[in-house]
């Protein structure tokens, strides 16, 4: 089994939000774009430090670590 990409839970909510526009892992830098338009800082701060778990999450799935 896959694991999934665990993520502290505000970063999970938020993140579920912004992929329900982003449509591949290749759109990481639309991913950023949406959390900083969308003042979702905590997802936003998560994806600029976090750019290949954010692409391996994207294929695996991400669940809240908390």
């Amino acid at each position: 089994m896959i694991e999934k990409i665990r993520v502290p839970r505000k970063v999970y909510n938020e993140l579920m939000m912004i992929n329900r526009e982003v449509h591949y892992s290749t759109d990481y830098p639309l991913a950023v774009k949406k959390a900083e338009d969308n003042g979702f800082i905590h997802a936003e701060e998560w994806l600029k430090h976090n750019e290949d778990l954010y692409r391996r999450g994207f294929a695996r799935g991400f669940e809240p670590a908390d």
